[in-house]
């Protein structure tokens, strides 16, 4: 397809999208990719904590967390660390099988159960899920998980999955440095009253889109869709960036015409 497309756009893994991006580069077409999401929640202490947790367990669960926006870290900030958890764990345990259906196979299953049991083993806690439900089917449950060391995968790499770890911050420093701490920026949460706050904190984040007391996983079909970093490659996709990339712009000059009417 890269071979005989006038345009390529690729939305999957970031090692795939990196050679689709070279073979394209190559033909000299365009080429967007969409491809690994770390993505982070931060939730300061005068956030409404209820909300921020149904918004953040939404993202960590719904389809799975299959979704390149899903969220895999939550950040809390000084004293939200604590009610936070608790709320977080409370949301997570109700969701049900209509909003975390099953992961794709039984390797993707196997995989996010052996890396909850290899965190454990490091020293990281489940505070709710890590197990597979008694049902047929691929199902893992959403899970989330607290003291996962800063280098284990859990915490560096995406795993698609419905399955979080929970961090604390001192401050709202902190928190962003935190969530700027991945490879792969492209959707943040931040659950703040404060709009002062929760603009501060957006100019300083890496992320390619940021949503204010809202799940990272919502898309606006009319807004530009991408990451920073190694999230994504080449223009944005969605709305009028969408039209801009599919399409190519000339210049047309017209001059008078000689001779006499």
């Amino acid at each position: 397809m890269v071979e005989t497309a006038d345009v390529v756009s690729f939305t999957g893994s970031t090692g795939v999208g990196r050679a689709v991006v070279r073979a394209a580069t190559e033909r000299g077409v365009p080429v967007q990719a969409e491809l690994g999401g770390l993505n982070a929640a931060l939730v300061l202490p005068d956030a409404d904590l209820e909300l921020a947790a149904a918004h953040i367990a939404a993202a960590i669960a719904g389809y799975a967390g299959q979704k390149c926006t899903a969220t895999s870290r939550v950040i809390a900030v000084g004293a939200a660390y604590q009610p936070l958890r608790e709320a977080l764990v409370k949301a997570l345990a109700a969701v049900d099988d209509s909003v975390c259906g099953p992961v794709v196979n039984s390797g993707a299953r196997d995989r996010l159960t052996g890396a909850v049991d290899s965190a454990v083993e490091a020293g990281a806690t489940v505070l709710t899920g890590g197990g597979v439900p008694e049902r047929a089917g691929w199902y893992v449950e959403p899970t989330l998980l607290a003291d996962v060391p800063a280098e284990h995968p859990l915490a560096r790499e995406e795993f698609f999955g419905p399955i979080a770890v929970l961090h604390a911050a001192a401050d709202l420093d902190e928190a962003i440095a935190l969530a700027n701490d991945t490879p792969h920026s492209l959707a943040t949460s931040v659950h703040t009253r404060s709009l002062d706050v929760a603009l501060a904190a957006a100019d300083r984040l890496d992320a390619g889109m940021i949503r204010v007391n809202a799940p990272s996983s919502g898309v606006d079909f009319h807004l530009p869709f991408g990451g920073a970093k190694g999230a994504s490659h080449g223009e944005r996709e969605q709305g009028q960036a969408a039209l801009d990339f599919y399409t190519a712009g000339r210049t047309v000059s017209v001059l008078p015409g000689g001779g006499a009417l």
